[in-house]
């Protein structure tokens, strides 16, 4: 009977045996042959991943194809999500930044906390050193505090405190102050640019092949981390027009909100200013995507494009290199010769200047030259020390235009019939119309000498503010400023680059600041003084206006836009008329003629400096008050011009703030001279400038 139920039991057992191996067989077959291929293509996916593949940003040249941006290959390191775990991530950037520090290279991080007046090396043998917010970046700070949900008052250690619990940096044993400060700024920064499964996070970029060997040999050691080769933007020469190509930039909170929508990501970089800011829609390009493919250590085995990337169009600019390295050159030398031999108040004080080249018959911009310049590679670092060299003067800046207005006013006068060419008003220096015995009302403005009579062509070869003061006060201040908006004064001018907007003096403009228009304040605009103040782009497309007979055309400096393999053009030259001035031909002839004699005739205030050139040129001249002490500020000083002045092709215009009244005088002309001398004479751009009252060989 036990025997039997022994048996019984072993009976059960084996039933029980077989049928469990029956459903492991019949599991395994289901593994094997039903679903065999589906867990094939689920281990697949989970090996992959696909990333954005950036394309190649558009390059800038010059209007003859001289190369002024262009991109090299470069490599960036990117952390993938799917294989940076929450474990690894702090080593893997505690590695990694170690590694670059040692190699000088640098990482991406935006942590407004830095190390008090201390040096690396410092804060590496200090146990506590002092951490503080950064200068200068409040909007910065106030987001780190409310990301963290730290109170408006917190410190800068009460948020270095929070960033190393919440990046669990405690946790980690033997660290120095550096380190954990290397340590949250990376982590801080994965956390704005939103460090995710389908957006991975840029560490570095354009890193030294030394540090790409290191990665690609280490990849067990930092796991989730990958290279990437991609277009790195190169300057040819960051010193030539600077202020004109721009700068780029990362993405910030606002820029990403506008822009997110368009396929931009918080990781990438855009256009913030210049070229680089008016043409982003044409530079950038189109994303595409590699997928990426990785063994069970993390290491990728395989990288295909998937989708492939469009590069950006190339854009051409209508600067002239050459010409732009003249005007540029010619600027800095006469600015510090000024500075070196010319006391205060005799233009020894010059703080800047302008010189702009225009294309008459199309309005583009063959040169756009600033004083202070800088290099464009060193663009962050005068940013963050609010270097003036940064400040683009050509289209920013305001100057009272002095007596280069007067051609303004001739049209205007002529056209509307208060003179014609003919007409003789005598000059006697003093202008006694508004002459009173009451010394509250009596206004006698003078010229700069006694000039008897004088037609509009003598006032503008002698500058004779007397013909001008009784002209303004005829013509009155609203047909004055009539004709001077549609030669674009006081108006923008349409350049893709930004600019301000010029100020025309109006009883308005004198009501807005609180100030009573006076019957005299007529006199001092028609001699460009008082309220008016344009921008240097303002006057030299007024001076392309009259030489181009009185087309206004819209300022540019994009000449055409090509394909990034140079093949097909996508955007010709834009040459747009703004406007028509509306004056009779022959009025315009009358006053080119003025413009002429003053320079070409004995006793024009530059006939010294072009009665040799072999080119005609027109032109006015300008000095500007600036109401400081006289003894020890010296005016602005002002040229416009145009040549040649049968069939004018350039115009050229030239401000020095602060730069009159020198013992060379009319530097600002000896500027425009050089500049002439690069467009008509040579085809080297290294000017000599011309010495007063000397001949060219």
């Amino acid at each position: 009977m036990e025997e039997k139920r022994h048996m019984a039991r072993r009976i059960i057992m084996l039933l029980c045996v077989l049928t469990v191996a029956v459903v492991y067989v019949v599991r395994l077959a289901e593994y094997q042959l039903v679903k065999g291929e589906q867990f094939v293509q689920q281990t697949t996916s989970q090996t992959q991943t696909t990333i954005p593949a950036n394309a190649a940003r558009g390059e800038i040249y010059d209007a003859n194809g001289r190369p002024l941006v262009v991109n090299h290959i470069g490599y960036s390191v990117l952390f993938l999500r799917q294989y940076m775990t929450k474990d690894t991530q702090n080593q893997t950037i505690l590695t990694l930044t170690g590694h670059l520090r040692e190699n000088g290279e640098t990482w991406n991080d935006s942590l407004p906390l830095v190390w008090a007046d201390q040096t690396q090396a410092e804060v590496a043998a200090n146990s506590q050193p002092q951490i503080e917010f950064a200068e200068g970046r409040d909007s910065d700070i106030e987001k780190l505090k409310s990301a963290n949900e730290l109170q408006t008052y917190a410190t800068a250690q009460n948020c270095y405190d929070a960033l190393v619990k919440k990046y669990e940096i405690d946790k980690m044993e033997g660290l120095t102050p550096s380190q954990v400060r290397d340590i949250m700024g990376v982590r801080y920064e994965m956390e704005l640019k939103q460090f995710s499964y389908r957006n991975p996070f840029t560490f570095a970029t354009d890193i030294s092949e030394e540090t790409m060997t290191y990665i690609t040999e280490n990849t067990l050691e930092i796991p989730g981390v990958s290279i990437q080769s991609e277009a790195v933007r190169s300057y040819e020469s960051g010193e030539i027009a600077p202020h004109v190509i721009g700068t780029m930039g990362k993405l910030s909170a606002d820029d990403y909100k506008k822009l997110k929508n368009e396929g931009y990501t918080y990781d990438d970089v855009i256009g913030k200013s210049g070229i680089e800011l008016a043409m982003e829609s044409q530079l950038r390009g189109q994303r595409g995507e590699k997928t990426l493919t990785l063994n069970e250590l993390g290491k990728v085995v395989d990288n295909e494009v998937t989708k492939a990337p469009q590069a950006g169009n190339t854009v051409f600019l209508t600067i002239d290199s050459r010409i732009q390295l003249a005007a540029q050159d010619a600027l800095a030398n006469i600015i510090d010769e000024l500075r070196q031999t010319a006391a205060p108040g005799k233009g020894g004080d010059v703080k800047s200047g302008a010189a702009i080249v225009v294309d008459v018959k199309t309005g583009g911009i063959v040169a756009m030259a600033n004083y202070p310049n800088y290099d464009i590679n060193d663009y962050a670092t005068l940013l963050a020390q609010e270097d003036p060299a940064i400040y683009n003067r050509s289209t920013q800046g305001r100057f009272q235009p002095g007596s280069t207005m007067k051609p303004a006013v001739a049209l205007a006068a002529l056209e509307e019939g208060v003179i014609t060419p003919d007409t003789s008003i005598y000059c006697s220096k003093i202008y006694t119309f508004y002459a009173s015995p009451d010394p509250a009302s009596n206004y006698t403005p003078s010229c700069l000498g006694y000039h008897g009579p004088q037609t509009v062509t003598d006032a503008l070869k002698n500058s004779c503010n007397y013909f001008f003061f009784d002209v303004g006060r005829i013509l009155t201040i609203d047909r004055m400023n009539e004709y001077q908006k549609r030669l674009g004064l006081g108006e923008l001018t349409g350049i893709e680059i930004g600019e301000k907007q010029g100020i025309l003096a109006s009883p308005a403009y004198a009501e807005s600041l609180g100030r009573v228009w006076n019957p005299g304040d007529t006199l001092q605009s028609a001699i460009g003084q008082l309220y008016n103040s344009f921008t240097p782009i303002e006057l030299a497309m007024y001076a392309a206006t009259i030489a181009n007979n009185g087309n206004r055309n819209q300022a540019h400096l994009v000449k055409e836009v090509k394909s990034y393999d140079l093949s097909q053009t996508v955007q010709p030259e834009q040459v747009n008329l703004l406007n028509t001035i509306g004056v009779d031909q022959q009025n315009i002839d009358t006053v080119k003629l003025g413009m002429y004699r003053a320079a070409s005739e004995q006793g024009g205030n530059i006939w010294s400096y072009f009665k040799d050139f072999p080119i005609k040129i027109a032109c006015k001249t300008g000095t500007a008050q600036t109401g400081g002490n006289e003894a020890t500020v010296s005016p602005h000083t002002l040229f416009i011009s145009f040549g040649p002045y049968e069939d004018p092709q350039y115009a050229v215009t030239v401000i020095l703030e602060n730069g009159a009244n020198a013992p060379t005088y009319n530097s600002n002309i000896r500027v425009a001279r050089a500049i002439y001398d690069a467009l008509f004479l040579y085809e080297d751009s290294q000017q000599q400038i011309t010495p007063e009252n000397e001949l060219l060989p």
